[in-house]
């Protein structure tokens, strides 16, 4: 096993269980303990996890954005089924808003069979990766870069969105509830994303199953807000009932009417 596997092995260990020992680490992933503990000290310099006495705990609070590698290298199973589904949404000459999200950043690729986008995102990885594109008109909103977070924020970058249009935007959040909507752990992410949302046709939420039921500080939006909700599974009875109730359509790869 390479050590990049291995440390998304640990990490998803640690993100099941909470917590783990060297010792436990070990003998799940059929490794010594110094490879363990050279695994963890590489992943607590990428701002993935916290070491404590023995072993190690995941680096995640729901008031604080989790550090960008810990969230490119979660669920990727996940994301690019969602990535698969959320590019069928744009069209040829398309304006899009994409935000600074791991998740967003899987659809990146799958636009270069497209022709005459413009794409404005708020987020330097995926500004990359749209850079590694052959037509996609590219437009990287200013202020502030949050560390660990690859995000753009501020002030200067909600101006900056406020000054576009788009025909849909393609945002994720960090968690969904049946009552408290779609949340992010930041209150700047959370502003601009309602930015996006005001400047756009439609708005298409990319959401993994992981996140539904968790509640984070600041409220992205409610279920009337949206136009699309698009997830790798189908969603709880009480969420297919309450998005029943709006004119959110959902998208699964069992539910795929556009």
């Amino acid at each position: 096993m390479l050590s990049l596997e291995r440390q998304e092995e640990i990490l998803a260990i640690l993100n099941k269980n909470k917590s783990a020992t060297v010792e436990e680490l070990a003998q799940e992933l059929f490794v010594s303990g110094a490879t363990i503990r050279r695994d963890l000290a590489v992943m607590e310099k990428q701002g993935l996890i916290k070491r404590s006495h023995g072993g190690a705990i995941p680096f995640r609070s729901t008031s604080e954005e989790s550090a960008f590698a810990l969230r490119e290298q979660e669920n990727i199973t996940a994301k690019r089924t969602i990535a698969n589904l959320a590019y069928k949404l744009v069209k040829n000459g398309d304006s899009v808003f994409i935000d600074s999200s791991s998740t967003t950043g899987y659809v990146i690729p799958l636009l270069n069979s497209l022709k005459f986008l413009s794409v404005t995102t708020t987020g330097i990885r995926n500004a990359l990766l749209l850079s590694q594109t052959n037509t996609i008109k590219i437009y990287l909103a200013g202020g502030v870069i949050k560390n660990h977070s690859n995000s753009i924020l501020g002030t200067d970058t909600v101006d900056y969105i406020s000054r576009f249009h788009a025909d849909i935007s393609l945002l994720s959040c960090s968690g969904v509830d049946i009552n408290a909507g779609f949340s992010d752990a930041d209150v700047e992410q959370s502003k601009l994303k309602q930015q996006m949302k005001k400047n756009s046709s439609k708005v298409a939420m990319l959401c993994d199953s992981t996140k539904f039921g968790k509640i984070f500080m600041c409220t992205d939006f409610n279920f009337e807000d949206i136009d699309y909700l698009i997830t790798d599974k189908m969603p709880p009875k009480e969420f297919l009932e309450k998005l029943s109730t709006t004119k959110c359509k959902l998208i699964t790869p069992d539910n795929t009417a556009y």
